[in-house]
């Protein structure tokens, strides 16, 4: 039997800011601004970016997306027998963000966790490896997650695309909704783009990456169509790239107009021909980088879960990776009828996307300052919202406090890590669901307490919302994000926190 995807799921940071306010400031001094920016708005397609709040990071977005796939896949995590998650914008440079993820959904102790570093491509390397674990038999149902927080040098062109966001996919062979019909490779030794060790932002040649890009996108098509020999581009009906801009993989499709030029074997130029009319029909619809910006890692599966989203049974999509360095992978996908059962089980990738706050540039540089600290002593919240609530249902999850440490420990421990603590450590129950009964803004005072003191006192803490968002008996939800830095090179806390209540959750396990 052929693997295939079983479940999906996506996330996208609430914030939003426009990439002309960006540009605005960045090029002030400018005398051409006004040509700039309607050139990066219609001629690279960047026109909103998703950000990160003081909350989120890599690991927080990988686990919504997680769960996502999970609820899509309905089944229990313990079924999972490895995850991947492929970032460049790991949280810790030694700890796996993929056991992170995969303890935050409940995947148990016999599995496989692997961190991956491909540059853009690392979330596609871990869909092809897990595709290959599950054909071996080594395991049953796999996760593969690209999540990225994406990071630019303050005022490089690079700034005003990277976004935020994440996208997993559940693989298997019963129940699929889409079936991995084949993959190909393509790769060089081209570093057109890098990050040294230590450094907080990367580095590039700038239009190097067009080439680039260009050539191992089409080279891993080409690779794919020569495996299938019956194969062409136009038997696809949807199409999905890496997306560094729109323009980038505009700027591909103008290529393969005439691919003659390009590849001296006819009938494969042929094959590899695409029209004006399958660009505009086939490839823009899902370019969904002019409203979250390029989120890496998680670039090409967000565009293959948008695609999905709108698909049809016997739809071919292909979706094609690009990782500087540089690699790509194409990878053919076939719809199945099951597809028409587990659409809409979970957020699709525009409702996340519609689901927004508009920021302006100073809340953006304040976002921008705390991830490029290089060292962290607290995680500090600008405005904090808490409050009391009520349970509603019968799910929650369970964290471990140590009095001792000042720490929580998600999923629960037996005791402390600090092997001298003495604590004393209880456990706390956190419904997945429920009321809110009351609500405040932290005043200025309490500005150093701690939210571990909060969550004790049996408080929660509200995130991505405004305190006129509110109201008495509205619904909220449990999502897990990050609550603190210990010192300037301890642990991240990560623990539950509350928001009003986005996602229609029926869990299986």
């Amino acid at each position: 039997m052929s693997v295939g995807i079983v479940g999906y799921g996506v996330y996208v940071p609430r914030q939003r800011i426009a990439t002309e306010e960006i540009v605005k400031v960045r090029e002030s001094k400018r005398k051409d601004l006004n040509e700039l920016i309607e050139k990066i708005r219609y001629g690279l397609l960047l026109k909103n970016k998703a950000i990160a709040d003081f909350s989120e990071d890599t690991i927080t977005m990988a686990t919504e997306a997680a769960e996502n796939a999970v609820l899509m896949a309905g089944i229990d995590p313990s079924m999972i027998g490895s995850v991947t998650v492929g970032t460049e914008s790991k949280p810790y440079a030694v700890g796996s963000t993929a056991r992170h993820a995969a303890s935050f959904i409940g995947v148990k102790s016999n599995v496989y966790v692997t961190d991956l570093e491909g540059a853009c491509n690392a979330g596609m390397q871990g869909l092809e490896i897990i595709k290959d674990q599950i054909l071996s038999g080594e395991i049953e149902y796999g996760l593969a997650i690209g999540s990225d927080v994406a990071q630019a040098p303050e005022g490089d062109p690079l700034e005003y695309a990277c976004g935020a966001g994440a996208a997993a996919f559940i693989l298997g062979k019963k129940n699929v909704l889409a079936t991995i019909k084949d993959t190909a490779p393509y790769s060089s030794l081209t570093m057109d783009f890098w990050r040294r060790e230590g450094s907080p932002v990367p580095r590039h040649f700038g239009k190097t990456t067009v080439e680039a890009y260009i050539t191992h996108v089409v080279g891993a098509i080409i690779n794919l169509l020569k495996k299938n020999r019956d194969l062409t581009l136009s038997s696809f009906d949807h199409i999905t790239f890496h997306q560094p801009s729109g323009y980038m993989p505009l700027k591909t499709c103008k290529t393969l107009l005439n691919p003659a030029l390009l590849i001296q074997d006819k009938e494969l130029a042929e094959r590899i021909k695409l029209t004006q009319e399958d660009i505009e029909k086939k490839v823009m619809p899902w370019l969904k980088v002019l409203e979250i910006g390029n989120t890496y890692a998680a670039s090409t599966l967000i565009g293959l879960a948008s695609i999905l989203d709108k698909s049809n049974p016997g739809d071919n999509i292909l979706a094609v990776s690009y990782g500087s360095g540089a690699y790509s992978i194409a990878a053919w996908i076939k719809v199945e009828e099951k597809i028409k059962e587990k659409v809409g089980i979970v957020p699709t990738v525009d409702e996340y996307i519609n689901r927004r706050k508009e920021i302006n540039f100073q809340k953006y540089k304040e976002n921008i300052k705390e991830r490029l600290a290089r060292i962290k002593r607290r995680l500090s919240y600008p405005t904090r919202i808490i409050g009391e609530i009520e349970p509603l249902g019968k799910e929650a999850i369970e964290a471990t406090l140590c009095d001792g440490c000042k720490r929580i420990y998600y999923p629960p421990r037996e005791k402390c890590l600090e092997f001298e603590c003495k604590g004393p450590i209880m456990n706390k129950v956190f419904p997945r669901r429920a009321l809110l009964k009351s609500f405040r803004k932290l005043a200025p005072k309490e500005k150093f307490t701690l939210n571990y003191s909060i969550i004790r006192d049996g408080k929660i803490i509200l995130v991505d919302c405004d305190l006129e968002e509110l109201k008495e008996n509205m619904e909220l939800e449990l999502v897990i994000r990050r609550l603190d830095y210990e010192g300037e090179d301890g642990l991240i806390i990560y623990g539950p926190t509350y928001r009003p209540a986005f996602r229609r959750l029926t869990y299986p396990y």
